[in-house]
This record gives structure tokens, C-alpha cells and sequence, in this order.
């Protein structure tokens, strides 16, 4: 096993470092980094790499990745994993989707410019670590007022199957077979041959129940058992995991408030066609204005909006599946 080194980084085997991934000089009178934290085992092996808070407001990354990464026992590592839980520092100060300072979408900029905008800049810094891993997880999420709780396959074009395999060894009960958006991390990943999992876990009233943490950063574990990074057993769900080829966005049909009409009760199960999931109350008339319901006969949610919050016609509301949609097991 031999050491890691990255830019002014050097991390010998069994042990950790940390580093921030320069990025430019912004308008305020500072230096733009990007955290990167390595642990480089003391056996040789993969590199994994795990990635959080591409998008500013989906936080619960960063407990997931600190999590797992206190757990990992360097004598009994296998490779190394690279770990970036901020990726987007902009957005995660502003608490938004998008870069307050170019209001781009930085999952849509890789492999980035390192003379474009600010966001294709950090892309550019963080794309080379891509380049060098075996598997990239991006851990995605929700934001204040939704959840997402599922796991989104995508092609990595080898036809062997490994992408499906490692999103499955995540360990989430619903997983959704899809295609890459252009100018995502995963897109890039798969573009370089790399399999690439992509976890939509974590945001609002999850934080207040420690198993989902538990099951995020068992995620990243997994993968790392997937992978022969770690000895033990891969933790599977409790139930069948349920591949499922289609989904729709719903989103808000009018502004107003926002009211949920089902909880946190209804993730990884089957919610049956026509129940109301959410109404809109009009703030100045107090009538009802909207609704909205589920749409397939046997519908699933993989991202809801669990809290009362104003909204705006076209804002997210929920993202559901058709359980009938399900591929063999």
C-alpha cells in the first residue's frame, strides 16, 4: 500500500489527513476550498469516493459521511476512501439549491472549467479525485421541508451490472432505474467508465429520527463491503428491495400554504391511487385551493413534502413511483 497524494496532500498508509481543494479568490476578500478528507488504508485495495452537499441544502450528507468515516478501522482497510461533504460551500452557506454567486446548479457543471463560472471552477477541482476513484457514491437529499428516501440506479454503460449491484448494496428497500442528467457528478463518473451510486436520503423531520442516519451511513458502508473494502456482511433491508422503472414529479398546482395530509409513516410502502397526499389553503381567503393525490393504482413515494410551508404553483411536492413498474426481482 502506498501513500496518498493529492496537490499538497500526502496521507500514508493506515492513516488520515484532511485538505481543502482550492478553488479561486471570490468577491469578498477570500479563498473558495472545498474540504477533502482521505483515509488510506493500511491494506491495498479500491478508492472509493463520497461526495455530499452538491446541492447547498441537503445537509444530512455530512452526518452520514462523518458517521461512517469514524467508524472505519485503518488496520483493517482496504484502499482508500476520498471524502468531499461539502461540495458546494457557496450553497451550503446560503442554505440554497443553487450558488448564491452564479446561480448555477453545480450537478449540472462537470467535469467543470477551470476558467469558467464559479461553479464549473469547484467542478474542475473536485472532477480529477473522480478520475481517480473505482466507484464514486453521491450521497443526495432533501431539503428543509421534504424527505427522499430511495436509491437512483443509473447506466454506467458497461452492461455488467456493477452500478445496480453497489445501489443495491446501499441497503434502501426502493430503488429507481434511471438516466443520467447531463453535467452531473454520476453523469461524469459513468462518462469515465466509473460506476457510480447515487443515494437520495435524508432532509426535514429525518433528522429527528436516528435511523435514517443510521441507514446513510450504513449506506456508505456497504459499499465499501460491496466493494472488498471492508470484512462483514452487506446490512440488506428488512424487506425485498423493489426496483422500480417509473416515477413522476408532482409538484405544487397553486400557491398558497402547503398542508401534508399523510407522514413519515408512508416511506418504503404502498400508498393506493386517488389518496390525498397534500392540500393548499389560501392564506387570504382560508379556503381550500388545491389538492393533490396519488397517481398510480399502487404508488410509492420516494420524496415528499412533509411540512405546513408556503409555496409557489411548480414548487416540488412529491416525487412518486408506480409499484407495478417493479422489475423482477
Amino acid at each position: 500500500m502506498s501513500a496518498f497524494r493529492h496537490l499538497g496532500l500526502e496521507v500514508a498508509p493506515g492513516a488520515r489527513g484532511a485538505t481543502r481543494l482550492p478553488v479561486a479568490d471570490v468577491a469578498g476578500g477570500y479563498s473558495l476550498s472545498v474540504p477533502l478528507h482521505v483515509l488510506n488504508g493500511a491494506h491495498p485495495g479500491p478508492t472509493l469516493m463520497v461526495v455530499g452537499v452538491v446541492h447547498g441544502e441537503e445537509i444530512f450528507a455530512i452526518d452520514a459521511i462523518r458517521t461512517a468515516l469514524a467508524s472505519i478501522d485503518l488496520a483493517r482497510l482496504h484502499g482508500t476512501v476520498i471524502a468531499v461533504p461539502v461540495a458546494n460551500p457557496p450553497a451550503l452557506a446560503a442554505n440554497t439549491r443553487n450558488s448564491p454567486l452564479d446561480m448555477l446548479d453545480l450537478n449540472r457543471q462537470f467535469p467543470g472549467s477551470e476558467e469558467g463560472w464559479l461553479s464549473q471552477r469547484i467542478a474542475a477541482a473536485i472532477a480529477p479525485l473522480v478520475d481517480r476513484s473505482d466507484c464514486l457514491l453521491h450521497i443526495d437529499g432533501g431539503a428543509i421541508e421534504r424527505v427522499i428516501h430511495y436509491t437512483f440506479v443509473k447506466s454506467d454503460g458497461s452492461g455488467n451490472g456493477v452500478t445496480e449491484h453497489l445501489s443495491r448494496a446501499f441497503g434502501l428497500k426502493l430503488l429507481y432505474r434511471g438516466s443520467h442528467s447531463e453535467g452531473s457528478i454520476t453523469s461524469y463518473a459513468a462518462s469515465r467508465g466509473i460506476p457510480a451510486v447515487l443515494a437520495e436520503i435524508g432532509g426535514s423531520t429525518l433528522y429527528t429520527d436516528p435511523r435514517y442516519l443510521q441507514r446513510a451511513s450504513t449506506g456508505v458502508l456497504n459499499v465499501m463491503r460491496a466493494l472488498h473494502m471492508l470484512d462483514g456482511a452487506i446490512v440488506r433491508p428488512a424487506e425485498q428491495q423493489v426496483l422500480l422503472t417509473r416515477r413522476t414529479l408532482v409538484r405544487v398546482p397553486v400557491g398558497g400554504i402547503f398542508h401534508p395530509t399523510v407522514g413519515l409513516e408512508v416511506i418504503d410502502g404502498e400508498v393506493a391511487g386517488g389518496t390525498v397526499l397534500g392540500t393548499v389553503m389560501n392564506p387570504y381567503s382560508l379556503e381550500q385551493v388545491g389538492e393533490i393525490r396519488a397517481p398510480y393504482a399502487r404508488s410509492a413515494l420516494l420524496q415528499m413534502r412533509v411540512l405546513p410551508s408556503a409555496v409557489q404553483p411548480g414548487d416540488y411536492a412529491f416525487i412518486i413511483a408506480d409499484l407495478d413498474s417493479a422489475e423482477p426481482a
